[in-house]
């Protein structure tokens, strides 16, 4: 199984997005899953002009030579595609949202009706390919993440891709200086269900999100931690 893994946190491997990341990845590659990852703070993928000339005149090559070349290829050689970001201002980030712009250039002109709306035709590459999301986010309530949710249900829907599950991890910054044991097991083994079974367990995924602790601590400590970065 080859697994494409587009990590949008500008921090990379210090995110708090990462932590959970690093433990899923572990038991895909446990599993003998192959993993391609790129972190998007490392390219130049300039904003889709909407010309269209992918679609018209050039035929599924964009007009513009940047970053995004280095990405199609492992886009239609994956078999699961994984992003990795954190929720900053609800929704996906602006630069895994250029990068999602960027892949019309793979699209198709023509309207089709699938599952009772319009739809551009998914493309042969995008067949059978599955989707993971992993997200962390430094509000406490688990619903932060479902603006990113509603997006990206909707990015796989229209381009072809099976959402088959989300590791999502609120009050992140919670997991410093807490336990945290069982959430990097649970991550490690939806890694590992995900090469062996095609999807990630209700199971794990719930394991994840637990609270770590409640919304009145975790007030009073991102409180307190401001505070003292201001005194400072």
């Amino acid at each position: 199984m080859n697994i494409l893994v587009i990590n949008a946190s500008p921090y990379m491997r210090r995110s708090s997005t990462s932590i959970i990341l690093n433990s899923f990845l572990s038991g895909i590659r446990e599993a003998g899953g192959e993993i391609t990852l790129f972190n998007l703070a490392q390219l130049e993928i300039h904003p889709c002009r909407g010309d269209l000339s992918c679609w018209f005149r050039k035929k599924k090559e964009c007009i513009q030579h940047d970053d995004m070349d280095k990405l199609r290829k492992p886009f239609e050689d994956a078999n699961v595609v994984v992003f990795s970001t954190p929720v900053y201002c609800d929704g996906v980030p602006g630069q895994l949202k250029i990068m999602i712009d960027r892949l019309v250039a793979g699209g198709n002109a023509l309207l089709e009706i699938r599952d009772n709306h319009t739809h551009h035709p998914v493309p042969d590459s995008h067949q059978l390919k599955q989707f993971v999301l992993i997200s962390s986010c430094g509000l406490w309530e688990i619903d932060n993440f479902d603006p990113m949710i509603t997006h990206l249900k909707a990015f796989c829907k229209n381009i072809g891709f099976t959402f088959c599950g989300a590791l999502l991890r609120p009050h992140a910054f919670a997991m410093k200086n807490n336990d945290i044991n069982d959430i990097l097991k649970a991550a490690k083994d939806a890694g590992r269900e995900l090469v062996q079974c095609s999807s990630i367990s209700e199971k794990n995924e719930i394991i994840v999100r637990r609270e770590i602790v409640s919304r009145e601590e975790y007030i009073d400590i991102i409180n307190n931690k401001v505070a003292n970065l201001t005194q400072k």
